[in-house]
Formats: structure tokens, C-alpha cells, sequence
């Protein structure tokens, strides 16, 4: 089924859609239907990740380089609006993000303009656009100003559709899609857990999206392969169910994932976990990075060496577990502090003293790689932690004048580099693993989640799947 959808996909002259199940083998479909085609293809994606993933697989099926472009939606944009300032009226090399759906509108207008479609056309034949429900009205917008002129075809998944935006709307699949698009197919089978050795797994996933498409409660009492576990547990006790889970997987050497929804109030509860976890497991931080930022800017303006001291000490907090007890009494008032028969650490001591001295990036950095290798301390916010090492080496190494300018040139590089953290054990929400494989993935509060997040946190897990909760169907939410 897949090869002869590839097939299709490449002789598609028009707009067309493939609804790509998570796990289903999607990224292999696109790959399969650019090397049967005989012209260049544009293909745009979200992420640097997703352009990552694409560009491996691509590799793998051996299709030449010669045959695609692969970029995300926001780079492709900026480029093509910034090669042409006057008929697009975009000068900003490094949008905001209040400023992207500017971007998007300005690049919709100027993809109408003969000229431009002729270079458009000139260098592709064809476009693909992955991950499509993860786009705006605006970015849909764009794409179809691109498909006025090009054949175009969209793959995503609208149960997966969970992404939030902060300055346009989701596109709407009713709307916008079904009508305007032919449907050239969906995929069937689910590789993900057949390639993991996990069939029944997958099966029975294929089956829970039935019914949860039709509206329809899963039932957890009938039916579970061995591989899908439920966790009763009554609300009051959730956390203490929660703790004794995670603790059974610490001897698995294999990836696990906790999950909770993906509302602003989940994404606290990831890091409140992960401290009582006491960082067996990490928690994963937002792709934007607003609690560095939000730091880096307050580090910058402090007035005093003292006052950045102590705001190192609250990030330090919020990074580790027991950093009060590897500290001084002085040192934690932010004072230079002297040595005692008391003084547990004294190379602790004598680090923070040469930072309240001489408030360098260099002696920042040494601190904190002390208190990363103390032994009573236990990083549980591991992917804020090494994104901070990050902006201090830049500094160090002088790419950046300041503090913030080095966190902006790290963001830009993390883009295409991924997070810094590669723990195996980890806590997050469904919007920020989206997309992502693990071994074993554990849903923390089952009873929260509506309709979409659930789809999303029950299909990441290749090899095993724990739902805890208090009742025997799921959905409780309906959202």
C-alpha cells in the first residue's frame, strides 16, 4: 500500500492530503515518493528536528540530494521574503515571534506575484509539507498560495492536532482541507510498534484511534496486550502512584517518557516530578526556553555582583535538589565567605568566593560544574542546566557581547542541533514530545487529558505503554 501511495503521491499534479497516522510510517512515505520522481521537490516541516529526521531517512532510502530541498516552513519563508525586501516588504533578519505571522502574510502575497512563482517554478517541481497539523491559518495560507502554482502535497495527522498558538488559529481539516484537497490516502500500518516487535501493541492503538475518532470511550478492562498496563489508582493517591511507577522503570536501561497534558499547569507539574524524583528523572523544558531567557535577563541587569550571585543560587535551585546543604551560611547570603573546620565542600567554597571576586562567565560555569559533580546534589532540570553551559561557553569563547546576545545565538543553533539533553529517563508534556519515539512511555494522569493529548501520549511508546488513572474507560475529557 505504501509504495503504491508513494507512487501516487509523485504523479499528483494537483493539491492533495495523505492522513499519516503517529507511527505509521509517514517520513519513509515521503521519502519513497521523492525517489520516484524525476524532478526536485521543495519539502518543508516544522522543526529542525523534522528536517533532521526527513534528511536521515532520505539518506537511508539512498534518494539523491539532487532531488529535494528540505527546510522548515519559517526558514523557507524568511529566505524567499528576505531575497526579495521590496516586492515583499520584509526586512527583518531575526523575527520575534509576535513577528512571524507577519512573516507569513507578507510571504502568502509575494508567492502571488508571476515573477516570483516563475523562480519558484524553476527551482521545484513539487512540495511536500509534513507534520500538517501542527500548522497555523497562516502558514495553510502560504501553502496554499504555493499550491495555485505547484503540485502540492500535505501528509499529517488532525488527532494529532495539539499545537498551540500564541498569534493565529490551527488550521482547520473541516474547513480548510477536506474540501479544498484530494485525498490521496492514509496510511495503514502501524511500523512503529512492528518494527519494535510489538504488533499486538499497534493493533491495538489502531484500534483505540477508531474509537476514539468515533467519538467513542476505550476501554481498558477488555482486551490489552500484555504490553498496555492500567494503573488504577484513586485521585487523592496520584502522586504516590505516579513516584512508585517511575521507580520501576529506573533499573530499565531503555528510554521511558512520562507524560502529562500539555496546558501551562502540566508543564509546572513536569518539574515539581522531576525533583521528587530527585533526577532519576529529568524533565524536558519548552523548545523556546522562556525560563533561561527569563533569567539570562535578569542576570544581565542586575546591578551588583552580589545580586547576580544570588539569582545564580535561586536558578541553581530550580536546577538541583539539596544545593543549600552543599553551601556555607555566608555563601548562601552571597557574601565572600571564609573556610572552617565546618566547611564541607571548600572547593565549593573557594568557587563561589572567586566569582563574588571576579564575576566572570568562565568562574560562573566553574561553579555550577561543582555543584553539577557534588555528590548530595541531583540535577532534575538537566535540559535547562545545559542549555545555561551552552550560553556560558559561547560568552566564554566571546561569540556573544553579553549574557542574552549569547542565549539567542545558542537558541538559533539549538534549532538545528536538538536539545542538549540525552537522559533516558524523562518527564514532559504532550506538546513538547510530540513527534518523538521512546521505549516505554507512562501517562501520568490519564483521567486530564482530552481526546487528542491522549492519542498523542499513548502512541509514544514503542515497546510498552502504563496509563494511570481512576476508572476503567478514557476519555474522561472531552476536548
Amino acid at each position: 500500500m505504501s509504495e503504491e501511495l508513494a507512487v501516487k503521491l509523485g504523479e499528483c499534479t494537483t493539491k492533495g492530503y495523505v492522513i499519516a497516522p503517529a507511527g505509521y510510517g509517514k517520513t519513509h512515505l515521503i521519502a519513497m515518493a521523492v525517489k520516484a520522481g524525476n524532478h526536485r521537490q521543495l519539502i518543508l516541516t516544522h522543526t529542525f528536528a523534522g528536517v533532521n529526521s526527513i534528511r536521515t531517512k532520505m539518506s537511508t532510502l539512498g534518494v539523491p540530494s539532487s532531488k529535494y530541498q528540505i527546510d522548515t516552513i519559517a526558514s523557507w519563508s524568511l529566505r524567499l521574503c528576505l531575497a526579495y525586501p521590496k516586492a515583499s516588504g520584509w526586512k527583518i533578519e531575526n523575527p520575534t515571534s509576535k513577528q512571524w505571522a507577519n512573516l507569513y502574510e507578507c510571504c502568502s502575497i509575494l508567492l502571488g506575484k508571476d515573477f516570483v512563482r516563475r523562480v519558484v517554478k524553476a527551482s521545484y517541481a513539487g512540495v511536500y509539507v509534513d507534520e500538517y497539523q501542527d500548522c497555523s491559518d497562516l502558514q495553510h495560507g502560504l501553502v496554499c498560495a504555493l499550491a495555485d502554482f505547484l503540485p502540492s502535497r500535505i501528509l499529517g495527522d488532525p488527532m494529532q492536532a495539539i499545537f498551540d498558538f500564541d498569534d493565529a488559529k490551527p488550521v482547520d481539516w473541516d474547513a480548510s482541507i477536506y474540501p479544498h484537497f484530494n485525498c490521496l490516502g492514509q496510511l495503514e500500518t502501524p511500523w512503529r510498534w512492528v518494527n519494535a516487535g510489538e504488533p499486538k501493541l499497534g493493533a491495538w492503538l489502531k484500534s483505540a484511534r477508531k474509537s476514539l475518532e468515533q467519538g467513542q470511550k476505550i476501554d481498558l478492562m477488555n482486551g490489552l496486550p500484555a504490553s498496555v498496563k492500567r494503573a488504577y489508582t484513586d485521585p487523592q493517591y496520584l502522586p504516590n502512584k505516579q513516584y512508585a511507577l517511575l521507580c520501576g522503570h529506573l533499573e530499565n536501561t531503555a528510554s521511558v517518557i512520562a507524560l502529562y497534558g500539555g496546558d501551562q499547569v502540566s508543564k509546572n507539574k513536569t518539574h515539581r516530578l522531576a525533583r521528587t524524583m530527585a533526577g532519576r528523572f529529568s524533565s524536558i523544558e519548552e523548545v523556546e526556553g522562556k525560563a533561561l531567557f527569563s533569567f539570562v535577563k535578569k542576570l544581565d541587569a542586575a546591578k551588583t555582583t552580589k545580586a547576580r550571585f544570588l539569582l545564580i543560587l535561586e536558578f541553581a535551585k530550580n536546577c538541583f535538589n539539596a544545593v543549600d546543604k552543599t553551601l556555607t551560611a555566608g555563601t548562601k547570603l552571597g557574601n565572600i565567605a571564609k573556610e572552617t573546620k565546618a566547611t564541607k565542600y571548600p572547593d565549593l567554597l573557594a568557587a563561589a568566593n572567586l566569582y563574588l571576586t571576579t564575576p566572570t562567565s568562565r568562574n560562573l560555569k566553574a561553579f555550577v560544574l561543582l555543584l553539577k559533580a557534588n555528590p548530595e546534589t541531583s540535577a532534575y532540570r538537566r535540559d535547562l542546566l545545559y542549555r545555561f553551559l551552552g550560553v556560558l561557553k559561547l560568552h566564554i569563547d566571546g561569540q556573544g557581547a553579553t549574557l542574552l546576545e549569547s542565549a539567542n545565538l545558542y537558541q538559533r543553533e539549538m534549532r538545528h542541533t536538538g536539545r542538549p539533553i540525552r537522559h533516558q529517563k524523562l518527564i514532559g508534556t504532550t506538546l513538547l514530545v510530540k513527534g518523538l519515539e521512546y521505549d516505554h512511555a507512562v501517562i501520568l494522569d490519564a483521567d486530564s487529558l482530552g481526546v487528542k493529548d491522549l492519542y498523542v501520549a499513548m502512541t509514544r511508546g514503542a515497546k510498552s505503554l502504563t496509563i494511570i488513572c481512576s476508572g476503567t474507560t478514557l476519555p474522561v475529557v472531552k476536548v
